[in-house]
């Protein structure tokens, strides 16, 4: 909803979906990659006893849901544009 809600005009609908899902695309990409390397990484240098990793990961997920929290609770509609 908030993508296709944060499109600026009916005719960029498409662009604004297709770059969200790009992104979306190397997110899951990138994410098995980085979590493999950063539980290699903690082990090596054993960071928290070898579980560094779990604390990185966690402390990202904080922050994601810290974001997600800032999001407006309504969505402006069409009908109010016009």
């Amino acid at each position: 909803m908030y993508v296709t809600e944060s499109a600026p005009n009916r005719n960029s609908l498409g662009a604004t979906n297709g770059l969200a899902q790009a992104t979306a695309s190397v997110a899951r990409a990138i994410g098995p990659a980085l979590s493999t390397s950063l539980y290699s990484l903690s082990i090596q240098e054993n960071l928290v006893g070898g579980y560094g990793v779990y604390t990185i990961l966690a402390s990202l997920s904080v922050i994601a849901l810290y974001l997600a929290i800032q999001l407006p609770k309504k969505l402006w509609s069409r009908a109010e544009e016009d």
